[in-house]
């Protein structure tokens, strides 16, 4: 095995956020295959073993979970200094109730240890409220961040086009031969040129949407089966990976 990929594997695998990321594609991956096995009426058995290994790795990243918000307490006060204030506000306020998100979740988890008798329906609904929340600023972000881009590219392009023109008049020599000029994009390819360049956050952005339908299943707003959960758990899970294996593909400031 190549020594880059091993080092790679050794870091990734060293991060708690990479062992939940993965445990969570596992989770959704479960979650996706026993509903596509229910609705075709095969193997029951194997069907409940997938059931109990979604819910055994769904408790499983509780845990690895537990006193990470005083992690995003602090990153919300880090983010405090970011000087666009779009970007300062939707960072700390996700960041806070990503937080307050994780305090119900540790409560959930208490309920289904025995440590303490809960309303786990109650906090459920409370933690999926942030979750969505979180979610929902994230994509604000994400897309006040790509409009920028974009919008700046297209300002580049427009500079180029008009500082095209004023030279078209110009001569090279006493011939009147005119200076060959380079062709300006249009404006849909400088758009889609811009979009691609910015892989981290179309990512997010993906990433975000993917993710959406989870709270808003569990709060009533939509119906999506366990596969459709399933499916969107695992695309979210997957560019969640990527990301993490991949520091370059990383959403920054996060």
């Amino acid at each position: 095995m190549d020594g880059n990929l091993l080092g790679k594997i050794v870091k990734f695998n060293a991060q708690a956020s990479g062992r939940d990321k993965l445990f969570r594609l596992v989770q959704y991956c479960s979650k996706f295959i026993g509903w596509y096995l229910q609705q075709a009426s095969v193997a029951e058995d194997f069907v409940q073993k997938l059931q109990l290994i979604s819910n055994a790795l769904s408790t499983c990243r509780k845990f690895l979970r537990v006193g990470k918000s005083a992690d995003f307490v602090h990153a919300a006060l880090q983010s405090l200094h970011i000087s666009d204030d779009v970007l300062r506000w939707t960072i700390t306020v996700s960041k806070v109730n990503q937080a307050v998100y994780l305090v119900f979740d540790h409560i959930v988890l208490a309920g289904r240890l025995g440590i303490a008798k809960v309303d786990k329906d109650k906090w459920n609904r409370l933690s999926a409220q942030f979750w969505l929340v979180t979610l929902v600023l994230g994509m604000t972000r994400d897309v006040y961040d790509l409009i920028n881009c974009i919008g700046r590219d297209l300002r580049d392009r427009d500079a180029k086009l008009s500082q095209q023109r004023k030279v078209s008049g110009e001569t090279l020599d006493n011939n009147n031969l005119h200076r060959p000029r380079k062709a300006v994009p249009s404006k849909s390819r400088v758009v889609w040129r811009s979009v691609a360049d910015n892989k981290p956050l179309v990512l997010d952005l993906v990433k975000n949407l993917s993710d959406l339908v989870l709270p808003l299943e569990a709060l009533g707003h939509i119906q999506a089966s366990p596969g459709v959960q399933g499916l969107f758990g695992v695309l979210s899970s997957v560019i969640g990976i990527v990301t993490t294996w991949e520091p370059l593909l990383r959403l920054v400031p996060a």
